[in-house]
């Protein structure tokens, strides 16, 4: 039983205990209120944050808990963002095109920071909208620049015979912008040896990362537009997927030379 003066005059115990509480209180609503730190315990319950490039745009698109997101979740936040039709829109991610919409967002291994494309279903890129008064004889330029029919599918029961015609299609999709990917990063890579005198202005090369992303994305489209409908024909499935990979290293390329000449600013 505590005394008179125990009452009157409580120990550091209690004292500590009857402030706990409120300590405890003060705390949370700190780290409530505390956008650093509430972010960081987002950051480890799962969340993630990922781009998306659509075009000239960049969308940073949080993913509250990609495990349970389904990739349709993701497609509607990009419908209205771009106000594009949801049945006309496609990701690419590493290269390969996300079909099942059903499937979550860490099913297909993305991860926090990961880069996506926004793409048309029909193999076109969605342009975003421009304030530049020469927009029309823009696209007229870039509309020049691209490939306007693609071989169709040979109809064969000879896996040898689609084969070939994969890799004919990969040539014919990447051999003609080979020379305009080298002088891309030659004008772009500050560590290029082989720069030319004359570097054309941030504009200009603007523009030629733009055309050149556009055709790659194009020609991955075609790749992931075979048919191979025979389950026993691995060889075939096999060079398609070298083929993809073959295009997306020189996209890769690309993008990472005009990230480069990107941090020397305009």
């Amino acid at each position: 039983m505590q005394t008179t003066e125990e009452k009157c005059f409580p120990n550091n115990t209690t004292i500590a205990l009857n402030l706990l509480p409120l300590l405890l209180g003060k705390s949370i609503k700190v780290s409530f209120f505390n956008p650093f730190r509430r972010a960081r315990v987002e950051r480890d319950e799962g969340k993630i944050v990922i781009q998306v490039k659509w075009g000239r745009e960049r969308f940073n698109i949080p993913i509250p808990i990609p495990a349970l997101t389904p990739l349709s979740t993701l497609l509607a936040t990009l419908s209205a963002q771009t106000s594009l039709p949801l049945d006309q829109l496609k990701l690419i991610y590493k290269g390969a095109v996300l079909k099942d919409s059903s499937l979550t967002i860490s099913s297909y291994g993305i991860e926090d920071g990961s880069t996506l494309v926004l793409i048309g279903k029909g193999g076109d890129v969605p342009s975003a909208p421009s304030t530049s008064t020469s927009t029309n004889s823009s696209k007229a330029s870039s509309s020049n620049n691209i490939i306007p029919k693609k071989n169709k599918q040979p109809e064969t029961d000879q896996e040898s015979v689609l084969v070939s015609w994969i890799s004919n299609l990969v040539e014919n999709l990447l051999n003609p912008l080979i020379p305009s990917i080298y002088t891309f990063i030659s004008q772009t890579d500050p560590n290029a040896t082989n720069k030319p005198k004359h570097i054309p202005s941030f504009e200009i090369l603007q523009k030629e990362h733009a055309r050149l992303s556009e055709l790659l994305l194009k020609a991955l489209l075609d790749l992931d537009n075979i048919q191979i409908t025979n389950s026993n024909w691995t060889e075939a499935r096999q060079r398609r997927k070298l083929g993809v990979k073959k295009i997306q290293n020189e996209l890769n390329k690309v993008d990472e030379a005009w990230g480069e000449r990107k941090r020397l600013g305009g």
